[in-house]
């Protein structure tokens, strides 16, 4: 609660409040029990029981403000620890011999001292200012009341005091205009964050969008239109049904066993496959409708570039290699027009956590290799 304010417990003018009133508290409590202790040592002559039952009164306040500002301080604490304070300045008559007081040695004037550039990063400007004056006044009338003709050498030493309290108050005044300027600058990166995070989102979304438009009713048209099938085969109805059924979001792979699903597109497939397979492909929901996907574009890119009718599917655990020894190409030389392989494979994979290899040379064929990590 620097300066009086409530900052957010994760931010850093919260880290800088609660590491700053710890470290008060401790300062605090070794400064009562010190200056204390050196009080009943050098207590006036026939007051040393006078002294030493203040002392202990100031040393028990001190141990309960302390505690206060480690837990974080409780609203008016700063006007109690004037109230004792005062006390304990209008007092000095009783504690503090008369050479002590003219010479700014007593354990007072070194407890008010601290206690008010303290006060600085638990109120607001005004009460903070208020305390110190109100703490230094009942010092400088202690002072007087124990020795008059010492008073003008406590009074110079007394009236520095509001100063420390000012040096202090600007001083937290700087920590917190850097912990909130720490704090807009992180809000700011993190905005940026979240804004990246739904971009990104989007981007994937609509790629994901795209690559099944271009697996599903894109691809079969296209191939209608290039006259590569004939409108009126019985495959391209029960396609034109099935690309349907993906762009409704009627097909996605359900948790548990994947290769119903692999099967279903190799079937579909207009090349005959070779399958290799193990009885069952357990892998994530995720997993299996970007595998799915990449089989079904894969399987479309034999049949339509490759020159062959027939295809090998070796299915593991942990990946699905699609192989044919068609024409090939150049990987490398595929204008980036072409979103085939990119978006319908590389990219779906790599967005379900996965990954895809394309491996080709004119005239050694195909291979594309699915892979994912093996839960």
């Amino acid at each position: 609660m620097v300066s009086g304010e409530h900052p957010t417990r994760g931010s850093v003018e919260g880290q800088l409040t609660r590491a700053a009133l710890r470290i008060l508290a401790v300062a605090r409590l070794v400064v009562a029990l010190v200056g204390g202790l050196l009080g009943v040592m050098s207590a006036p002559a026939g007051h040393e029981l006078r002294t030493a039952v203040i002392v202990i009164t100031v040393s028990v306040w001190s141990l309960l403000y302390a505690r206060w500002l480690w837990q974080g301080p409780p609203p008016g604490l700063a006007w109690a620890d004037v109230a004792v304070l005062g006390a304990t300045g209008l007092l000095q008559p009783w504690t503090v011999p008369p050479e002590s007081v003219g010479n700014g040695q007593g354990w007072v004037i070194t407890l008010v001292s601290v206690a008010v550039v303290f006060h600085q990063w638990h109120t607001k400007p005004v009460p903070g200012l208020a305390s110190s004056l109100m703490a230094t006044a009942a010092f400088l009338v202690g002072a007087w009341w124990t020795t008059p003709e010492m008073w003008v050498g406590a009074a110079a030493i007394g009236a520095f005091t509001p100063v420390q309290a000012i040096l202090s108050r600007v001083l937290v005044t700087l920590l917190v205009q850097a912990a909130r300027a720490a704090d807009a600058q992180e809000a700011r990166a993190e905005a940026a964050r979240r804004e990246a995070a739904v971009a990104e989102a989007v981007r994937a979304d609509e790629r994901a969008h795209v690559a099944m438009l271009h697996d599903t009713a894109a691809t079969t048209l296209l191939m209608v239109g290039l006259g590569e099938v004939g409108s009126h085969q019985q495959w391209v109805r029960e396609q034109a049904r099935r690309d349907l059924a993906a762009l409704a979001g009627e097909t996605e792979v359900a948790e548990g066993d994947a290769l119903p699903a692999l099967l279903e597109v190799i079937n579909a497939s207009r090349v005959r496959v070779d399958l290799t397979a193990p009885d069952a492909l357990p892998v994530s929901p995720e997993i299996a409708t970007a595998v799915r996907g990449a089989l079904r574009e894969a399987l479309n890119n034999v049949a339509r570039h490759s020159g062959e009718t027939t295809a090998t599917v070796t299915v593991a655990d942990g990946s699905v290699v699609i192989a044919d020894r068609g024409t090939g190409f150049r990987p490398e030389n595929v204008s980036d027009r072409r979103r085939g392989v990119a978006n319908s494979i590389v990219e779906r994979l790599a967005a379900a956590g996965g990954r895809a290899v394309i491996t080709s040379a004119p005239g050694e064929g195909t291979t594309v290799r699915l892979e994912w990590d093996r839960g």
